[in-house]
């Protein structure tokens, strides 16, 4: 048996993490559950997950086991595990550890731990560390996106197709077009620098320059855009402008010209024409990104922003180097934006009301032909209900 449970360190990916589990997260092409799941293909994992995402979870799952009695032998994975080998599901009873973090453990007798602790765990195991990179900040899924883009296209054969008119620059066999994509004439695709990922129904539309590595998944448009390494742009995005180095994790819309570098975009979000990020301090010193109310030091010098679920920012919109912006954030005050914006802020000062984030929800989805489920937005209404009343 597989089991794949959060643990506390989700709290420091908000507003990532919002409306989804932490195995949700994008990185690469692949969710960190797909990831996992690639790894063993043949298990019906668990999931166990907060209590407020469990019923959303099965629904999203289907084909998965959430928040069920766990029973043993089993190895048990942190949701923030990205595996770089294999673990055994069976063998000596042992507790993993990659970056010197518990991130699982194999149990092979019953033992009397409650997967609903989130990983809280006590366990007199032998310790042994393992290849793996663990996920601990937001921007630690931007760091590694290049390089997950690399490993994922070893081994690979090319299906590329002849689109004509189309310059490549570098090697085709680094080129990879899912059938149904469509790559207009006037686009130039670089593989100089990596591989680059077409998925079904995805298009590259004229004037279009595209650096690899990079992914586009399914139904994604990239319309005149300038697209530098290490982006990843799940399903259905329309993009446009320039960005270096980013996830959209599906949904979402940048549509029009403005930078964005080196943050990770949630779904449904709309970023209006001319929306601009910061990723560099004048200074040239690291970042500081807000995490649970304190700055936290990236030791990184380039750090955009990050964007939860619902976001909008209205035309001209500048966010500041490091900014995190809450789910349903609404944001369209001038000049350069504060480090962090709240959940559900209507500028400064507004917020939303529930009636209003429900509405404009089911709109923006109805665009990409997606109906929220009851579900769904009952998970919505709960965070609204908890971080508007802690506000």
């Amino acid at each position: 048996m597989l089991c794949i449970y959060e643990d506390e360190g989700f709290a420091r990916l908000g507003p990532l993490v919002d409306l989804r589990p932490v195995h949700d997260l994008r990185c690469g092409r692949f969710t960190l559950l797909e990831k996992i799941r690639r790894r063993y293909p043949a298990e019906r994992p668990v999931l166990w997950v907060r209590t407020e995402l469990a019923e959303l979870v099965s629904e999203t799952h289907p084909d998965c086991l959430v928040n069920v009695r766990v029973e043993s032998p089993c190895l048990f994975l942190s949701a923030r595990l990205i595996l770089d080998e294999r673990l055994p599901l069976t063998g000596a009873e042992v507790a993993f550890l990659a970056q010197g973090q518990l991130v699982g453990f194999r149990l092979m007798t019953s033992r009397a731990w409650n997967p609903g602790c989130l990983g809280r765990v006590q366990l007199d195991l032998p310790e042994v560390a393992v290849k793996a990179r663990v996920i601990n900040f937001p921007w630690q899924l931007v760091e590694l996106n290049a390089d997950e883009l690399q490993r994922e296209a070893k081994g690979r054969g090319s299906r590329t197709q002849v689109f004509k008119g189309v310059t490549v620059i570098g090697s085709r066999r680094q080129l990879f077009v899912a059938r149904g994509a469509r790559i207009w004439p006037g686009v130039v695709i670089s593989t100089e620098t990596g591989p680059v990922f077409v998925d079904r129904a995805a298009q590259i539309r004229p004037q279009s320059f595209v650096e690899g590595p990079c992914y586009i998944g399914p139904g994604t448009v990239i319309d005149g855009a300038r697209v530098r390494p290490g982006c990843s742009f799940g399903p259905e995005c329309r993009i446009g402008g320039e960005l270096e180095a980013v996830v959209f994790q599906g949904y979402a819309n940048k549509h029009h010209e403005g930078f964005l570098g080196h943050s990770f975009v949630g779904e449904w979000v709309n970023l209006g024409a001319l929306t601009t990020n910061s990723d560099l301090k004048n200074v040239y010193a690291p970042v500081k990104v807000p995490i649970q109310g304190r700055p936290v030091d990236t030791g990184l010098l380039k750090v955009g922003c990050f964007i939860g679920d619902h976001v909008k920012t209205a035309i001209g919109t500048l966010l500041n180097t490091g900014t995190v912006v809450g789910t349903f954030a609404h944001w369209f005050e001038p000049g350069l934006s504060p480090k962090e914006i709240p959940a559900f802020a209507w500028g400064n000062r507004g917020r939303w009301q529930l009636g209003d984030v429900l509405d404009t929800g089911r709109t923006v989805m109805a665009r990409r032909r997606v109906r929220p489920s009851p579900t769904y937005e009952m998970a919505l209404s709960r965070l609204y209900e908890r971080t508007v009343a802690n506000r």
